[in-house]
């Protein structure tokens, strides 16, 4: 499954089995739409359990991972890098022609609070809508291949290793599902969809189903040594589990999952900006990444490139003809500023404004590695300036995101026949090394374990930022800000530092990697944060004037979308407050 082999073996396995899967699932609508089940419940038609058609049911689940499983259009509202969620954070902006921007529309309703469950002008085109649906076709691609498993007699099939493939991937689109939606249906390959609700399980009951997933994977697969790059394995079962207990405040386990990914292969990439190359990208730092290409595929009659089409509005003006949506703040760009001695600034950091190249006091290096500033060089396409930006008037830095985004000039960003944009083969890195680091150093704060564990832990990190080669002017004469990083040298003087430490560090390290949000709801504290960005960031952004998210109510978590409850009405219960 690494970039080789999806552009000949399986690239030509997923192009058959999207054939099949049209009559099966791609089609559907609703979740009963989505599985044509025959009856009995749980066997397969016949003809679908041979090695050739099994594998190429696994490619397709696989696929599924990219949000591509409608159109290239439902990436972008549903995107697997989830920026349609970092711009409800105080991460981004949603940009693009700003606050009179019907296009997509669905988008800057995410950023600006007008969440509906339906959408009739977005033209299918709906944040909740998509990544609904591309969610539950993944699972049930998932279910249809642990079914086809289960009915192969192939004694040299490796099945408890597909299985273990399977059931991660069946825990991760339910986890994607109940950490936006909260109330979901649990799926099951025995599961007959027209019957199981959105309100059978509580969410306890949920995030256990989710788990007992993850187990299985952890219990049956290989190493990386034993199996593709690209695959899901043992230790990147271990690190979801990871992510699983720290999301539902099971410190110890926590810790006990992330030694087990620290005794492993892994480690940090020694360069930061190598999380944004094809070198990198299935590195030693990587444990779960969703796989792109150059390859065609071909989707509903239409050949599309196997691109991460969730980027494709996100590129700037400029070497990318981009669309200019997913733009920093500037509350993140000013969380970069660092004291003197190199340390974050947890209180003061917005006293002031980071702008482009003509701002000269101390920041993080990874500030220029993370999104655009004017003046600053973009990788190896010059330096970007004003008009990069595609509107101004409303967002006079433009601050376009950088870590998805190839340079215009790498043979991987462009399909046959297409100009330079923002969609290109570079993988999603969905988990990464540093994730276990700081979610042990966490674990670590909350459970009331080790301060020093947790100072190294962070340091760590830390320490790849300040051992990077960091952006240089474009002639070469220097470096092209003033940046000035150190780690933690003396011991955290209590939780609550430790605590601020942490979850500064987070946000410095995966900004604008689509995990703010979901960073801020599972801490508890959104409706803080969020209320003292929008007090502040209004004056500085005018498009966020009007309506703002109500985090008082219940709108941390999307709305059911109504063409769904239409659909299974006798099953779905919306949210309330929708």
């Amino acid at each position: 499954m690494n970039r080789k082999m999806i552009d000949s073996f399986n690239m030509r396995k997923f192009i058959k089995s999207i054939g099949i899967l049209t009559a099966i699932a791609i089609l559907g609508t609703g979740c009963e739409k989505i599985i044509e089940e025959p009856a009995p419940k749980g066997v397969l038609a016949e003809g679908l359990s041979s090695p050739e058609i099994t594998e190429g049911l696994v490619t397709a689940a696989y696929h599924a991972l990219s949000a591509n499983v409608i159109n290239p259009a439902n990436a972008f509202t549903g995107p697997v890098t989830n920026w349609v969620m970092d711009v409800r954070s105080d991460d981004a902006y949603t940009g693009g022609e700003g606050a009179a921007a019907v296009e997509y529309s669905g988008v800057p309703q995410m950023e600006r609070g007008v969440i509906f469950p339906s959408d009739p002008e977005s033209d299918g085109l709906h944040v909740p809508l998509s990544k609904w649906r591309n969610n539950v076709i993944g699972i049930a691609r998932v279910n249809r291949a642990i079914s086809s498993i289960k009915a192969l007699e192939a004694e040299d099939y490796p099945k408890q290793t597909r299985l273990g493939e399977m059931h991660l991937l069946r825990g991760h689109f339910h986890f994607l599902l109940k950490r936006d939606f909260n109330r979901i249906p649990f799926l099951t390959e025995e599961d007959n969809p027209s019957e199981v609700s959105n309100t059978e399980y509580t969410s306890e009951e949920l995030w256990g189903l989710i788990e007992e997933d993850l187990l299985f994977a952890y219990e049956n697969l290989p190493g990386p040594g034993e199996i593709e790059d690209g695959r899901v394995n043992k230790y990147t079962a271990a690190a979801y589990l990871t992510k699983l207990y720290v999301q539902t405040e099971q410190w110890q386990k926590a810790i006990e999952m992330a030694n087990v990914v620290m005794s492993g292969p892994y480690s940090l990439l020694p360069e930061f900006e190598d999380l944004a190359t094809i070198e990198g990208e299935n590195g030693p730092e990587v444990l779960f990444a969703i796989q792109f290409s150059r390859g065609n595929a071909q989707l509903n009659g239409a050949v599309f490139p196997n691109h991460n089409w969730s980027n494709l509005l996100n590129g700037p003006r400029g070497p990318y003809t981009g669309d200019g949506f997913y733009l920093a703040s500037q509350n993140l760009a000013n969380v970069f500023r660092t004291s003197e001695e190199g340390l974050p600034l947890f209180d003061t950091f917005n006293n002031d404004i980071v702008t482009g190249a003509d701002y000269t006091e101390p920041l993080d290096p990874r500030i220029d590695f993370t999104f655009g500033r004017i003046g600053i060089p973009w990788k190896d396409a010059g330096v970007f300036d004003e008009t990069w930006i595609r509107n101004s008037t409303f967002f006079p830095e433009g601050r376009s995101g950088k870590k998805h985004i190839l340079s215009p000039n790498d043979p991987a960003i462009n399909a046959p026949g297409t100009g330079p944009h923002a969609a290109s083969g570079l993988n999603y890195i969905y988990i990464r090394y540093a994730d276990v680091l700081l979610w042990k150093a966490e674990a670590l704060i909350e459970s009331g374990g080790s301060l020093e564990e947790a100072r190294d832990l962070i340091n760590q990190v830390r320490s790849r930022a300040i051992n990077s080669t960091y952006v240089q002017k474009l002639d070469g004469s220097g470096d092209a800000a003033n940046y000035v990083i150190s780690t933690y040298d003396t011991p955290f003087p209590n939780q609550q530092y430790a605590r601020e430490a942490l979850r500064t560090e987070r946000r410095l390290e995966f900004a604008m990697e689509g995990h703010r949000y979901y960073d801020l709801v599972r801490w508890g504290i959104v409706e803080e944060v969020m209320d003292r960005y929008f007090e502040v960031e209004v004056e500085r952004a005018p498009h966020l004037e009007g309506e703002v998210l109500d985090f008082n109510g219940n709108q941390i978590y999307l709305p059911i979308p109504q063409e769904e409850i239409d659909l299974a009405p006798e099953l779905y219960s919306q949210i309330d407050g929708y």
